[in-house]
């Protein structure tokens, strides 16, 4: 791949999902020329509107998961794989692959994937790099001291799962054990979601939302310029070494800001990045093949997204 002209074939694990579909939707949309081979594990989804090729593909947990891969991008020629769902990156990140076959991979480097995923140790590294993250521990080994506080799976799921806990006695009797709990932080209305991308080739970008859920996703944000912000998340970026893309949760208190969640992965934003400037997936491939960088401006303060509905029809 020597410049941007060329065919590129690539592939995107979890179309189904909001953020292997956006992928999808940002790269067909782009004035790149891309070949799109899409896969998730079952195929009811509108993944055939986008893709020019799709199909199903076993769970990362499966045996023949990385052999399936191989063969699949070894028979269709395909230059480029990106997983996007965590259990894939976590699989791929434990056997230190960045490729496969003639495959370069769109993944952050191993240190960022090993101390995000799990939760529980994403808060322990941090604190022992002297990060400043909520108090924490594990449901049924460490004794929260104040309620109320989140209980919230150890692993995965995003926004899902996650509960508010009053009191002890609550905790004990909901059956949380080894979930993980923090220190309920300030209101809601105070929450954002930062995206970092960081190469050597292209240095840092770091893009602050002030958001609202909706059904554990962003419904609504704002794009803010706050330099604290920035700071506490440019610093937790150098901390991990990050090579690639992370999404960073952080809650701004009056002791300033707190992260409680980190995903090394694009994240369901990325469409709206995307459609305001801060191209991350685009950024990603073209250093990853060296070729010719977009040109960019940082998204002005107060641009304000929601996130609505498209309907894709098959009359077929």
């Amino acid at each position: 791949m020597e410049d941007n002209d060329q065919m590129m074939k690539i592939l995107i694990s979890g179309i189904a999902s909001d953020i292997g579909f956006g992928a999808g939707r940002i790269l067909r949309n782009s004035d790149m020329h891309v070949d799109l081979h899409g896969i998730d594990v079952h195929e009811n989804h509108p993944g055939k509107f986008i893709f020019d090729e799709y199909t199903i593909a076993p769970r990362a947990t499966e045996m023949n998961y990385i052999s399936w891969i191989e063969s699949y991008i070894e028979r269709k020629k395909i230059d480029c794989f990106i997983p996007t769902s965590e259990p894939e990156i976590l699989k791929i990140s434990e056997l230190n692959l960045f490729s496969i076959k003639n495959a370069k991979i769109l993944i952050s480097n191993k240190k960022t994937v090993q101390f995000s995923l799990d939760k529980h140790e994403c808060l322990n590294f941090l604190e022992k790099n002297n990060v400043q993250v909520p108090r924490h521990g594990l449901v049924g080994v460490d004794d929260p001291i104040d309620y109320p506080i989140i209980v919230k799976p150890r692993a995965g799921q995003g926004s899902k799962g996650i509960h508010k806990v009053c009191n002890k006695e609550f905790l004990d009797i909901k059956g949380y054990a080894g979930y993980v709990w923090q220190d309920f932080l300030s209101t809601e209305d105070n929450e954002y979601t930062c995206a970092i991308f960081k190469s050597k080739r292209v240095g840092t970008r770091i893009l602050i939302l002030k958001r609202w859920l909706q059904g554990g996703l962003t419904g609504r944000a704002i794009v803010v310029n706050d330099p604290i912000i920035e700071s506490y998340v440019n610093s937790i970026a150098n901390i991990y070494n990050l090579d690639g893309v992370m999404n960073i949760q952080i809650r701004l208190t009056k002791n300033g800001p707190y992260l409680f969640e980190i995903n090394p992965r694009l994240s369901s934003t990325l469409v709206f990045r995307d459609a305001i400037g801060f191209s991350d997936l685009k950024w990603w491939l073209l250093d990853k093949f060296e070729m010719q960088q977009l040109p960019f401006q940082k998204p002005k303060k107060g641009i304000e997204f929601y996130r609505g509905a498209k309907e894709y029809i098959n009359f077929n």
